[in-house]
C-alpha cells in the first residue's frame, strides 16, 4: 500500500473514532441526565406536599407574620419562601438563584386571591401562593434540573458541558489514534530512509556493491530501484574508467614503443649515410627512401594520435560537399590497388552503374576507407591479401561494403572492434606505426559525424558495412 494510502486510511480511522465516541459520549450523556430529569419531575409533582403547601400557607405562621418558622416548614417539603408587599418590595426570600429566577419569570405576573392558595405547575416546577394583609406570600418547589457531575444544573448548561466532554472525548481519541499510528508510520517511513542513509554512506566510502534491501511496494520502493540502479551505473562507470585508464597507459606504452621502433631504424640508417657506410648512390637513395618510409609511419601514427584528441575535445572538423560516392570509391580503389600490388594482392570494385550523389568530407571519409585497408594489411593474415569494395544504394542510403579474404576476428570481439584502444590482441606490438587501438574508433566516429552507420561482421573474411545519408536533392530523383 502506498504512503498516501496509509495516511488517508489512518486519517479515516482517527476521525470516524472520534465521531463514533463523541456520539456515545453525547449519548450516554443525555440518557442519565434525561433519565435524572424525569425522576426529579416526578418528585416535583407530589400532590400530598402541595396540598401541605397550600394548607401551611393558611396557617398560624402567615396569621403571625413569622416568616422564617413557615420558611423552615415549606423547606422540609421541598419549598422556598419570597414574601413581597403589593407594590412589589421585598420582605423575605430564601430563593436560591434557580427559583428567584422562576419566580420574576412566572409568580411576579400571577393574580394571587387574598386567603386562598392558589397552584401553579410547569414542567420545572410547583408554586404555591396566596395573598394576607397586602402581602403576596409564594413559596416555590425546588426546580426539577437534573444532576450532572455532582451538581443540579439547567439543561442549557447540560447541553453545554455535554458538547465540551464530547470534544474532549473526541480530541483524546484523535490524539491517542495519532500518536498511535504515527510511531507506527514513523518506523515505516524511517527503514528505507535509514537503509537509504547506509547505502549513501557506503557509496561515499567507495562501495558500490551492496544493493538497498527493501520489500514494501510504496513510493520507497521506486527510490530505492532508482538508487540501486545508480549503484550498478557507478560501478559500470568506475570499471569503464579503471579499464580506459589503463588503456591509456597502454596507450602510452605502445606509442613510445611504436615510435621508438621507425625512429631508431630513422636514427641508424642516417648515421649510416653520415659514418659513410652506404657508399654507391644507390645504396645512399635506399637508406633515404627506408628513412623516409619510417618517418611517414611516425606522422600516420601521430596524426591518429591528433584525431583522436579532437575527437575526445568535439573538435574534429568536418567540410561536407556535394559527391558522389561511386566515383569517390573508384579513386580510392585506383590508388589502394597500386599499394597492394606492390605486396601481390588486389583491390576488386564492384558497383551498379548509378549515381550515388552523398553529402560528405572526402578528406574523412578517405581517412575512414584508408584506416580500413591499413587494418587488413596488418591483421588479415592473407597471402596474397585481397581487398573488395561494393557500392549499392539501400533505401535513402549510399552504402559501400569493404570486405578482405583474412581469417576474420573472433565472434566474441566483434562489438568491441569500435572500441577506444582496443585490440584483439593486446600483446601484439605494431609492425609500421599503429597497433593503438585508434583506427576503427576513429574511423566509427567520422561516419557517425556524418549522419551514417557502421558495421562488421565476419563473411570469409571480415566485412565492414558502412552506410551514408543520400544528399536530400537527390533522394527523389
Amino acid at each position: 500500500m502506498s504512503i498516501k494510502r496509509h495516511l488517508f486510511f489512518y486519517n479515516t480511522i482517527s476521525v470516524f473514532t472520534a465521531l463514533v465516541v463523541m456520539l456515545l459520549v453525547s449519548g450516554v450523556t443525555t440518557h442519565f441526565t434525561a433519565e435524572n430529569y424525569r425522576r426529579q419531575s416526578v418528585a416535583s409533582m407530589d400532590v400530598t406536599a402541595t396540598i401541605e403547601v397550600q394548607e401551611l400557607l393558611q396557617g398560624e405562621e402567615i396569621i403571625r407574620k413569622d416568616w422564617p418558622a413557615l420558611d423552615h416548614q415549606l423547606r422540609t417539603r421541598g419549598y422556598a419562601l419570597t414574601v413581597t408587599t403589593q407594590e412589589g418590595d421585598p420582605v423575605f426570600s430564601s430563593l436560591d438563584p434557580a427559583q428567584d429566577r422562576l419566580y420574576h419569570e412566572v409568580g411576579q405576573e400571577a393574580n394571587w386571591v387574598e386567603a386562598t392558595p392558589i397552584t401553579i405547575q410547569s414542567a420545572d416546577m410547583v408554586m404555591v401562593g396566596t395573598i394576607s394583609d397586602n402581602y403576596s406570600v409564594v413559596s416555590v418547589s425546588t426546580p426539577a434540573m437534573p444532576m450532572f457531575l455532582g451538581s443540579k444544573r439547567p439543561p442549557a448548561e447540560i447541553a453545554v458541558l455535554s458538547m465540551v466532554l464530547s470534544g474532549m472525548a473526541a480530541i483524546v481519541v484523535i490524539v491517542a489514534l495519532n500518536l498511535l499510528f504515527t510511531r507506527r508510520q514513523v518506523r515505516r517511513l524511517l527503514a528505507p530512509v535509514d537503509a537509504l542513509a547506509r547505502a549513501a554512506r557506503r557509496v561515499e566510502e567507495g562501495d558500490f556493491s551492496q544493493p538497498v534491501d527493501y520489500g514494501g511496494q510504496d513510493e520507497f520502493s521506486s527510490v530505492c530501484t532508482a538508487f540501486n540502479q545508480m549503484q550498478e551505473h557507478l560501478l559500470a562507470e568506475r570499471e569503464k574508467s579503471a579499464a580506459y585508464e589503463r588503456a591509456r597507459t597502454d596507450l602510452v606504452s605502445g606509442i613510445s614503443h611504436d615510435l621508438r621502433t621507425p625512429l631508431t631504424s630513422v636514427k641508424g640508417y642516417i648515421k649510416g649515410l653520415r659514418d659513410g657506410v652506404a657508399q654507391t648512390p644507390e645504396r645512399q637513395l635506399q637508406y633515404l627512401d627506408i628513412a623516409y618510409r619510417k618517418a611517414c609511419d611516425m606522422d600516420i601514427l601521430l596524426q591518429r594520435l591528433f584525431d583522436f584528441s579532437r575527437l575526445e575535445t568535439g573538435n574534429l572538423p568536418l567540410f561536407p560537399e556535394p559527391a558522389d560516392l561511386g566515383d569517390f570509391v573508384s579513386h580510392f580503389v585506383q590508388e589502394a590497388g597500386q599499394e597492394l600490388e606492390q605486396e601481390g594482392g588486389r583491390v576488386d570494385l564492384h558497383m551498379i552503374p548509378a549515381a550515388h550523389p552523398v553529402s560528405m568530407d572526402s578528406e574523412q571519409i578517405y581517412r575512414v576507407l584508408n584506416n580500413l585497408k591499413d587494418n587488413a594489411l596488418r591483421y588479415a593474415g592473407a597471402n596474397p591479401l585481397i581487398l573488395t569494395l561494393t557500392v549499392w544504394r539501400q533505401g535513402d542510403m549510399e552504402c559501400v561494403r569493404f570486405a578482405d579474404n583474412g581469417h576474420g576476428v573472433a565472434q566474441e570481439c566483434l562489438p568491441r572492434l569500435f572500441e577506444r584502444f582496443w585490440r584483439e590482441d593486446q600483446a601484439r606490438s605494431s609492425q609500421n606505426g599503429e597497433g593503438s587501438g585508434l583506427g576503427l574508433y576513429i574511423a566509427k566516429c567520422i561516419i557517425e559525424a556524418h549522419g551514417g552507420t557502421i558495421r562488421v561482421k565476419n563473411d570469409g573474411g571480415l566485412v565492414f558495412e558502412i552506410a551514408l545519408p543520400r544528399r536530400e536533392d537527390d533522394c527523389h530523383g
